[in-house]
């Protein structure tokens, strides 16, 4: 029972909290807790790919000859 207290005085909390870097971190807290790396990982690009991108930054860069 003392769990669902805690979780009642914490949404009470959260609900008038007004202090945005507060709000911020309360995000970034729930956000790592439902991290899901499989997911992540098909979001990701291959190692050609990568290859790929970083050959065409480097020769877009000014360099001196």
């Amino acid at each position: 029972m003392e769990a669902v207290t805690s979780k009642t005085e914490l949404m009470d909390w959260i609900s008038k909290l007004e202090d945005k870097e507060v709000l911020m971190e309360l995000e970034n807290i729930k956000r790592k807790a439902t991290f899901d790396f499989e997911e992540e990982f098909k979001k990701g690009i291959s190692g050609e790919e990568l290859k790929r991108r970083l050959s065409e930054r480097l020769k877009s860069l000014p360099w001196k000859k």
